[in-house]
């Protein structure tokens, strides 16, 4: 299958995904008769990206949908919907201009008739995030730590506003885990390499996951964030932020484990550093189903998939035998 992605970060995580099933990828190609005459079967856009360039995507868009190639977007940030107004985005999905909508959090999706409503969650890029020159089995062993608790991620509220209810979070968090003497590593996770993160990640008991960029507007996103399938796929402990669509990525409680507000996250992570039996036990399982069913390989396969499903009945039969 040849698809098209238009996105201002190159979605470089899929497209590789994608080229590795054997699909051709054009990117940030505009041109509605170049993309019509080379023979691309689907478009996918990030979500941010149509409302950076409005215009340009409203003509695109209608062009494709008049020539029969199915016109895609990815939300990774629902709620939060990169600070656009809920109006805009209600407009955008019942315009009919989108064949098909893919997001990271099915919240506020129930009313949308216009196109195909999918679950695309974030994944773990196992290339970069992997066990490294460790084994599982070496990990799982393991008794000396450089940390008790740590976290990795972006903390510059300043630049970034969205992050403010984060870093608060963390803060509170900090002066309570050092009163109880316990080796805390809270860092931005800017200027650190991937080999520096993963370390880290192997390095802690604990790693934590906390108020992600989607919930700035104060409502919490049903979505995981990209850690929560990454610091597994490193062979870390993750204790993470309890929200919905944890149920449908994980074995509850068994992959997971995780808390509703800051108290419990203090009495999670003493918990968890005094049952390390069951630490380890949780780490091993949700490492198997990361890998098994949350890479970016897999979120490519059911790309392809959906393309494929949301084709003109009159573009099957090209499409048949394609592997997807």
């Amino acid at each position: 299958m040849k698809l098209a992605i238009n996105s201002r970060s190159g979605m470089t995580r899929l497209r590789e995904a994608l080229e590795s099933l054997g699909h051709e990828v054009v990117v940030n190609d505009w041109d509605w008769q170049h993309l019509v005459n080379t023979g691309v079967e689907g478009v996918l856009f990030e979500f941010s990206t149509i409302f950076n360039r409005k215009w340009q995507f409203i003509r695109l868009a209608w062009r494709l949908r008049k020539a029969g190639i199915p016109v895609v977007t990815w939300n990774v940030d629902s709620p939060w919907h990169m600070n656009r107004s809920q109006f805009k985005v209600n407009l955008l999905l019942g315009s009919g201009l989108l064949s098909g909508y893919a997001t990271h959090s099915l919240q506020n999706t129930a009313r949308i008739r216009k196109c195909r409503v999918f679950y695309l969650p974030n994944a773990a890029w196992v290339d970069g995030y992997n066990l490294g020159n460790h084994s599982l089995e070496q990990l799982l062993q393991k008794q000396d730590y450089r940390y008790d608790v740590s976290f990795l991620g972006n903390l510059n509220a300043t630049d970034y506003p969205e992050h403010r209810r984060r870093v608060k979070f963390i803060r509170a968090l900090e002066i309570f885990l050092k009163e109880q003497g316990l080796r805390t590593l809270f860092v931005d996770s800017q200027g650190l390499s991937i080999g520096q993160q993963v370390e880290i990640i192997q390095e802690s008991r604990i790693n934590l996951s906390c108020v992600a960029a989607a919930d700035s507007s104060g409502v919490l996103s049903w979505g995981l964030s990209e850690r929560c399938y990454g610091v597994p796929a490193c062979g870390g402990f993750l204790l993470m932020d309890q929200r919905t669509h944890i149920k449908d990525d994980f074995d509850v409680p068994s992959e997971v484990a995780a808390y509703t507000d800051l108290p419990d996250c203090k009495a999670k992570i003493m918990y968890y550093l005094q049952h390390d039996a069951e630490r380890r036990q949780i780490l091993a399982n949700a490492h198997h189903r990361v890998m098994l069913q949350h890479t970016y390989r897999d979120r490519a396969k059911l790309l392809a998939q959906e393309f494929a499903a949301l084709a003109p009945k009159s573009c099957s039969p090209a499409l048949a035998g394609k592997e997807v």
